[in-house]
């Protein structure tokens, strides 16, 4: 089984998570729209502290706030899906 893509959703938006091939470098590419508007950033597929900040910051774009290691571990969950 190859997980190609995911949605999160919350109370205050959503986001797709998939991984993509950027500049000949594999990504964990993150878009969607959350309490502040549209965003997008990618997060690198090798990198623990690169994954715990797109986790951070997603949590913080949908959910308008910023969250505990327990909020933000829901998301780092959906983010390592797609790391290497």
């Amino acid at each position: 089984m190859q997980i190609t893509h995911m949605t999160v959703e919350s109370t205050k938006g959503w986001a797709n998570i998939t991984r993509r091939e950027v500049a000949g470098k594999m990504v964990i590419a993150i878009h969607g729209d959350g309490a502040p508007g549209l965003f997008d950033f990618n997060a690198d597929t090798r990198d623990g502290r690169s994954q715990q900040y797109a986790a951070a910051r997603l949590q913080r774009e949908l959910d308008g706030y910023h969250g505990t290691a327990g909020d933000v571990a829901d998301y780092l969950r959906a983010v390592q899906t797609f790391a290497d």
